[in-house]
């Protein structure tokens, strides 16, 4: 399912306009990338964990040149669900 699909259910779920729904996924978006750039994790109750892990610089060889790179520090977001909505899916 790409985002135009899941606004448009998301929109006759909640019974709201798309453009509401637009505004409510850009929003937790923001929230989760000043929270993660600060290595703060965000809990959202029944949901699920969204946890930042820091990738220290590290240095890569390029295959097809053989030349050494060096790889910025980076911040990844993994997801862990919380126990209702692993159950939820299980179900539906």
């Amino acid at each position: 399912m790409d985002y135009k699909h899941f606004r448009r259910h998301l929109a006759e779920r909640l019974g709201r306009p798309v453009a509401d729904v637009d505004s409510l996924t850009e929003g937790l978006g923001i929230v989760l990338r000043q929270s993660c750039s600060e290595l703060d994790r965000v809990a959202v109750p029944t949901f699920g964990t969204f946890v930042p892990v820091k990738h220290d610089e590290s240095v890569t060889t390029d295959l097809s040149t053989g030349r050494k790179m060096l790889l910025p520090p980076e911040i990844k977001i993994e997801f862990t669900p919380g126990a209702m909505l692993v159950k939820r899916l299980r179900h539906e």
